[in-house]
């Protein structure tokens, strides 16, 4: 996706891009894409020995950051099943890609989106203090990164707690458990879009079946609500008008009868053309979307707020 969105920039823009800024962070990458980074010497994580077999074959200048499998108990979306060395396997990964020549730089570790067990970071932490004090005693290498991964939870409502406290923990742990020139990276993508956006669709159906009033807006799963069915997350749709409210059902554009939105929402009595929204839609939306049965993804509209 990377190389995608460079392909549009004009040659100088490609030329000055922070190639060797970026953290490579998906542990499993193409072969072509190892090539292409290569000359920048990044910063690229694995987390087994086939990928270390392909970074040291085509990107042998690359600083690598080992990739652990830490807990993501109650977090609503769970990584650990598909990326992360067993801890326990950690040093002699390590290990290995120094004895090939290669340079491990750090580790990193991703505790589960939107992750509100905050336990899950201290097990974490401890886990990467255990295993850099290792590697340091047994190889007399220093890992001098610690990428902490997202998680960040938003406050999608009054259940979540705070960053603050959340920021407070961290803070305490790292500080405890790791030297001060220890450079801490972290990838709060959720955390800083979730709530920077809203989605407005327009009503381009209604319905009643078996009761209930049904809409039909230009937007659904396959667009703007994709982050329904690939994030677990729960968007409520709300309406402009004012009015008595009634539980209504809000469908997606396709012919598929999953782009269900909600079969629980409560609207007014809505007219086609009417318009509704949905607050907190930043994260894991529209980068999403699609084009299924030829609708087109909704239009990104930036606005600025003056203070």
């Amino acid at each position: 996706m990377v190389f995608e969105y460079i392909k549009g920039l004009p040659e100088k823009e490609r030329q000055d891009f922070i190639w060797d800024k970026i953290i490579y962070a998906n542990t499993i990458k193409p072969a072509e894409t190892l090539e292409k980074l290569d000359k920048y010497k990044p910063l690229v994580t694995y987390d087994n020995i086939e990928e270390l077999k392909k970074i040291k074959k085509h990107a042998p200048h690359a600083g690598l950051a080992l990739r652990i499998r830490v807990p993501n108990t109650g977090s609503m979306v769970e990584l650990s099943s598909k990326f992360g060395a067993h801890p326990g396997e950690a040093v002699d990964l390590i290990i290995e890609a120094f004895n090939m020549g290669l340079v491990v730089e750090g580790l990193s570790f991703h505790v589960g989106s939107q992750c509100t067990n905050f336990e899950n970071y201290m097990q974490a932490l401890q886990l990467s203090a255990n295993i850099i004090k290792e590697v340091e005693t047994r190889v007399g290498r220093r890992i001098k990164i610690l990428d902490i991964g997202g998680g960040f939870p938003v406050r999608y409502d009054h259940k979540v707690k705070a960053f603050k406290v959340l920021a407070k923990k961290l803070n305490s742990e790292i500080n405890r458990l790791f030297p001060p020139d220890m450079e801490i990276l972290a990838e709060p993508g959720r955390f800083i879009v979730a709530t920077a956006c809203y989605s407005v669709a327009k009503v381009i159906g209604k319905a009643v079946r078996d009761g209930k009033m049904c809409y039909y807006i230009n937007d659904g799963v396959y667009h703007t609500y994709s982050g329904q069915v690939f994030d677990h997350c729960n968007y409520p749709v709300w309406a402009f008008k004012e009015g008595p409210r009634q539980i209504s059902a809000v469908f997606g554009p396709t012919c598929d009868a999953f782009d269900t939105i909600t079969l629980a929402a409560e609207l007014p009595e809505l007219e086609i053309d009417d318009l509704v929204y949905s607050e907190n839609i930043g994260a894991y939306s529209h980068a999403s979307s699609t084009c299924f049965n030829g609708f087109p993804p909704a239009t990104v509209i930036h606005i600025n707020r003056e203070r």
